[in-house]
């Protein structure tokens, strides 16, 4: 059974209370709405399947098509319609690929790469910031059968160290400004090559003892020939970003060809997907502002709008002044963004409509928005610009719902097709049961996208799959008409901008500090950035602990966004008798 295909004002001749009625009237074992009612003040279809288990289906039909591709093949499938136009483009050094150069820099690099000893199942790391050369590595170690592990260029020493251990991991690809602390990481194989990527000589910043990515371009091969192609299994892992999952700290998620096609397939619906396909009067415009090494950035920005021919414009480093004039100077048509972004935009005078004018849609993801900040970030939007937020995660591909123009901005839209969902009872008295419309419970997400499991992480992976349902820790429900809604996380990570911050990996670098008896880390509000950690400190004995050494000690280890905001010192951590922590109690104290 397939959803009424409707048009925003089509005959809405049914109330809410008109569907409930006819749902709790149906005696079959499943029963779908498929008409429109009227919620919170907008005009929506009803679009999910509920089952007499409370299994609910998306409402839109299914899609095929990603069993058997690869992802580099998806995403050049079309690629000679368009290969005079720039695919990609740098904001700040102005450098450019079209479509056909990167296409052919690209399958000759995977050649190259092949020749230097490079073969399928190898894995690589990329520690790059967001630069044409980003896709271009990663799409052709994805030609050459490479196994990519994503790191954040944030990254410090003590975090690379234990991102890079395995010692089979054949290179580092990063770029000279992290040269130094990606050497310095390479604790268990010295031997393990760092390739620079960049022109050698920018900035006269030669590194003798590096090798470049130049030198596995200099030499032009013909494409792979039908012998030479990679023969690799569309389940085989082809990146490895990395998440914390629910709880603890980063794991790398496993994500196939399959999940990563599939997970494509699902979103690039006409009905959810706002991306127009370039023709010869017609080019998306999209700015990649978010970060590359994430699966929001790398999926849904980059491999979706080079799918479609869009022009990409790189940021290799966020700030508000680089974004406004990257604004300004190429006129976005799409925009996918955090929540950070539209609150800064919002309370940032300087942006005005000519920065925002050419825009159509506006999609935010990583935690949800409000409807006040939503309106004021619209009011000097275009009229007719459409604005939504989706649901997904690392362990998903990045994506399980998705936002429709008909729809409410406030929720997180509606589930991509072959997604299926369980709102889960938290309760002690219904722990474990599937909930109905309304009911707040764990979201758990069951489709072909997502994850094979956490690298080498047998027990981390058990602990967030219920069998083939991924147990997302988010808290939230669905409405009649088949949005989801967030209301909270029941898992203990912290979002800073965007980012998951594992309370467990600040502990665990706090109890390094010498002085220090017992710590606990929990999130909490903060206007510019949504939360912040803050950190319980039980001092030892007749210690005294200063505020701004203990933040310095955790910022020469950590990533900026992990940095603390605050520190209390108490007497003791609230804990159960298993020793867990009552994070709860913390945010009282």
């Amino acid at each position: 059974m397939t959803i009424l295909q409707l048009s925003f004002f089509a005959r809405a001749t049914c109330t809410l209370s008109q569907c409930i009625r006819e749902c709790i009237v149906n005696t079959s074992p499943k029963f779908y709405l498929g008409k429109f009612v009227k919620y919170r003040h907008y005009a929506t279809a009803v679009r999910l399947k509920v089952d007499s288990q409370n299994v609910v289906s998306s409402g839109f039909p299914n899609v095929s098509g990603f069993d058997n591709i690869y992802l580099h093949d998806f995403v050049w499938e079309n690629v000679e319609k368009w290969s005079n136009r720039t695919a990609l483009i740098c904001a700040v050094t102005g450098k450019s690929y079209t479509y056909g150069q990167l296409r052919k820099a690209c399958s000759n690099l995977a050649s190259n790469l092949r020749k230097h000893n490079f073969l399928p199942g190898d894995t690589i790391a990329m520690i790059l910031p967001n630069i044409p050369e980003f896709a271009l590595l990663v799409l052709a170690a994805h030609e050459a059968g490479l196994c990519t592990i994503l790191i954040n260029p944030g990254c410090m020493i003590y975090e690379l160290k234990r991102q890079l251990k395995e010692e089979e991991i054949r290179a580092i690809f990063t770029f000279p400004a992290k040269y130094s602390d990606v050497k310095a990481s390479r604790e268990k194989n010295s031997n393990i090559p760092i390739i620079l990527v960049n022109d050698r000589n920018v900035n006269n910043n030669f590194i003798f003892e590096a090798d470049y990515l130049d030198n596995f371009m200099c030499n032009e091969t013909e494409d792979f020939s039908v012998n030479e192609k990679t023969v690799v299994n569309y389940d085989d892992t082809v990146i490895l970003p990395y998440s914390s999952g629910t709880t603890g700290t980063p794991k790398g998620v496993e994500l196939s060809h399959r999940t990563i096609v599939s997970c494509m397939r699902q979103m690039m619906i006409p009905e959810l997907f706002p991306g127009r396909e370039t023709t010869e009067h017609h080019q998306e415009i999209l700015p990649l502002i978010l970060p590359l090494y994430h699966c929001y950035g790398l999926i849904v920005s980059l491999y979706c709008y080079l799918r479609m021919g869009a022009k990409l414009v790189c940021l290799p480093q966020f700030s508000q002044e680089k974004f406004m004039k990257l604004l300004e100077d190429y006129q976005c048509t799409i925009m996918y963004v955090v929540p950070p972004i539209i609150q800064m935009m919002v309370y940032n005078k300087q942006i005005t409509s000519r920065h925002v004018g050419s825009l159509r849609n506006v999609t935010s993801g990583a935690a949800p928005l409000g409807e006040e900040i939503i309106e004021r970030f619209r009011s000097y939007c275009p009229k007719d610009m459409i604005f939504v937020q989706g649901y997904g995660a690392t362990e998903l591909s990045s994506v399980a719902a998705i936002g429709a123009s008909d729809g409410s901005p406030t929720s997180c839209g509606y589930l991509i097709p072959n997604t299926q969902m369980r709102i889960v009872s938290v309760q002690e008295d219904t722990l474990g049961k599937n909930l109905g419309p309304n009911e707040t419970g764990e979201i758990y997400i069951r489709g072909p996208q997502v994850m094979k499991g956490y690298y080498k992480n047998p027990m981390a992976t058990a602990n967030t799959m219920d069998g083939d349902w991924y147990k997302t820790g988010d808290l939230g429900y669905y409405a009649e008409d088949g949005q989801l809604y967030l209301k909270g996380r029941l898992k203990e990570m912290i979002k800073v901008k965007g980012y998951q911050v594992a309370p467990a990996e600040l502990e665990e670098v706090i109890r390094g500090y010498d002085k220090i008896q017992d710590v606990a880390v929990i999130g909490v509000p903060d206007n510019k950035y949504g939360e912040i950690p803050k950190a319980f400190i039980v001092p030892k004995a007749e210690a005294k602990i200063d505020e701004n050494e203990l933040k310095k000690f955790v910022a020469e280890r950590l990533a900026k966004y992990k940095h603390l905001g605050h520190v209390q010192i108490i007497e003791s951590i609230p804990k159960s008798m298993s020793g867990k922590i009552l994070r709860r109690k913390l945010q009282y104290l």
